[in-house]
Formats: structure tokens, C-alpha cells, sequence
């Protein structure tokens, strides 16, 4: 299949008159961690689903490892899940857990045992098993679920929101653990997630989906630098979107400002326009000629730490425009509300987008 280790071709899944998923076609390589990212309701958890073979898609196919495996049951398909739930039995002890997948398989006891211990190793409780999983933390059961999920050595790993349910500082935590035991595996995993920054931080490819279909797959570093709709501009970090018009001699007029844009695309003159830009892309002008510099005025300030976020109310456009600047920079230009500044947008950090009809 095209050197892909998971081909998903044409997939559609519907819900009565709603359809959920429409003619989704992708290829994950071995040892891949790709996340499927969107909004509640993008169709993500039904692709995810569809994989495994707990809700078959209506239409299309799905191949792993060379194998049609598109109207298997899950028993007969080559893979571990973990849940946002942990879905552990509350009866049995880590150790059990851990094993259960073992089990069913008839592993010998010595082996069983072998693998358990290997396992409660590698997920840094080696003292655990035989505790039962209502004495362990949140983060310490998610630990479990993943071991027991990579108990029999899948082929495929699937991750279903796994980080959700827990608190900010476990859920940073612990994306880095699976990340790492991800690569020392080498298993091929897909996680799906609504979190943005866990996907640019864990994924080597991002699938982002809105209203069931894909709006753009690629690196966390081209989903972010070069997103390809407006919706992908939008859901990855932060960003201002301006309405403008395209030019005849390819600037483009954002209020009472005339700007110049690097694009690829061909835009018919007099078209409306959204042009975007990351509030971090936004410059101070020190000196020295440059395009796309404006005046605009400080409206308000936000300290974040390492950067404060400003509302700036620019000459000639009507939105207020977010800007980031670092800590440098605001002690070196002094800059607070009511500060008058000189801004550059760099022609080579403008996105530009069709406004939606």
C-alpha cells in the first residue's frame, strides 16, 4: 500500500441523515505517532474507531501491515487502545491488568510473569503490581492502560484523548513519557486529541479535521508555519485575522494600509480577503527602511511570564491587533498602555485566505 504501514482509503461513516466522517483518505508510516486533532464533534474518536473496528465505517477501506482488514472485528485486528477512561478493572490488581491481553492469548505463566515485570519497569512502577488501581494517582493508572495496551507487542497503538482527565502538570508529564516509550518501541501510534499544543509537542505528522473531513495533514512545524485554511490558522495557536482586498499589482489593502504579501496562490484582484498574521510574527521597527511598518498605540497589556501579549489599536485598521512581545523587548522600547509603537509585519509572515461567502 504505497510503502504505508495504515492506508485509509475513501472512508465515509454516517449516523442516519448525519455523516460523520466523509471520503477520509491517509497514509501512516511504521513507527509513525501521528494525532488526529480538531474540535469536539471534527469526526476524530469515529476515525480512531473506525481503525479498530468498533464502528464500522459505511463506506471505503482500511489496510495495515498489507492486510484489508476494513470489516474485521476488533478481536481479529492487530492493535492496543487506551481510553480517556483507563477502562482498568477495579477487581483486579495492577499486575492482573497489566496481563489480562496475556491471558487470552494463553502466554505461559513464566512469560506472563516476565512481560508484567518487564512492563511495570518501563512504566516506572515496579513496586506496583499488587496494588489495585484505585490506590494509584491518575497519571499512574494512565500508566497502566499503556502498558496493559502494549502488553502483546501490537503492531498499532491507539490513544484516545489518553491525557484529558488529568491535571495540567501530570498531562505535561506524562505526553513526554509516552513520547519516549512511543520511539523506544518503535510502534506505529495514533492519538487523538482537542489539545493543540499536546499534538505540536508529541506528533511527528498532525491530522487536522473539521466537520469530518481533513482540512490539512502535515508536520507540527507546517501545520503551524504554513496552515492552509483559515480553520487550520485559527485552531493552532493564536492569530489576527484582518479583513482586506486584494490588489491589481498583488499588495493587499487592509483598511487604510497598503501591504505586501509573499504567497503562492493566485488571487483575483478586487477579491475580499482575511490576512493573518501571529501575534508573535509582529515586530517593533528600531530603524533603518522597511515595508509593512505602521504606527499604532498600546490599548493593553497582559504579563505572561517570558512574553506580554498587547491589544494595539493600529493606524487606518478597524480591528485591534494582538501582539507578543518578549521581556526584552518591553524593557528595552518601555513599552506599556499608551505607548505609541512603529510595527512591521513581515511580508513573509502574512497568510492570506479567501473570506468565506
Amino acid at each position: 500500500m504505497n510503502g504505508a504501514y495504515l492506508s485509509i482509503k475513501n472512508v465515509s461513516k454516517s449516523f442516519g441523515d448525519f455523516t460523520a466522517l466523509s471520503n477520509i483518505s491517509l497514509d501512516i508510516r511504521e513507527g509513525e505517532f501521528v494525532c488526529f486533532l480538531g474540535p469536539s464533534g471534527c469526526g476524530k474518536t469515529t476515525l480512531l474507531r473506525a481503525v479498530a473496528g468498533l464502528d464500522l465505517q459505511t463506506e471505503g477501506e482500511i489496510h495495515q501491515a498489507g492486510e484489508d482488514v476494513s470489516w474485521l472485528t476488533p478481536d481479529q485486528r492487530d492493535f492496543g487502545i487506551v481510553f480517556q477512561s483507563y477502562a482498568l478493572f477495579p477487581n483486579l490488581t495492577v499486575a492482573e491488568n497489566i496481563a489480562y491481553g496475556l491471558k487470552n492469548r494463553k502466554t505461559s505463566r513464566s512469560k506472563l510473569n516476565a512481560r508484567v515485570e518487564e512492563l511495570l519497569e518501563m512504566i516506572g512502577l515496579p513496586e506496583s503490581g499488587v496494588k489495585y488501581p484505585s490506590q494509584l494517582s491518575g497519571g499512574q493508572q494512565q500508566r497502566v492502560a499503556l502498558a496493559r495496551a502494549i502488553a502483546t507487542s501490537p503492531g498499532l497503538l491507539l490513544l484516545d484523548e489518553p491525557l484529558s482527565a488529568l491535571d495540567a502538570l501530570v498531562r505535561v508529564h506524562l505526553r513526554s513519557e509516552i513520547k519516549e516509550l512511543q520511539r523506544k518501541l518503535g510502534v506505529t501510534t495514533i492519538m487523538v486529541t482537542h489539545d493543540q499544543e499536546e499534538a505540536l509537542a508529541m506528533a511527528d505528522k498532525i491530522v487536522v479535521m473539521n466537520h469530518g473531513v481533513i482540512e490539512q495533514i502535515g508536520t507540527p512545524e507546517e501545520i503551524y508555519s504554513r496552515p492552509k485554511t483559515a480553520f487550520v490558522a485559527s485552531f493552532i495557536g493564536q492569530m489576527n485575522f484582518l479583513s482586506s482586498r486584494m490588489l491589481d499589482d498583488g499588495k493587499v489593502q487592509v483598511g487604510g494600509q497598503l501591504l505586501d504579501c509573499e504567497h503562492d496562490k493566485l488571487f483575483q484582484p478586487d477579491n475580499d480577503m482575511q490576512l493573518a498574521i501571529r501575534p508573535e510574527d509582529i515586530r517593533v521597527r528600531y530603524n533603518g527602511d522597511a515595508t509593512n511598518t505602521m504606527p499604532a498605540d498600546v490599548r493593553h497589556v497582559e504579563f505572561l511570564g517570558s512574553f506580554v501579549r498587547s491589544e494595539l489599536d493600529v493606524d487606518g485598521i478597524m480591528e485591534p491587533v494582538i501582539a507578543e512581545f518578549s521581556m526584552n523587548d518591553v524593557r528595552d522600547l518601555q513599552i506599556a498602555k499608551g505607548s505609541r509603537l512603529m510595527l512591521d509585519l513581515p511580508s513573509s509572515r502574512i497568510h492570506l485566505f479567501e473570506s468565506a461567502r
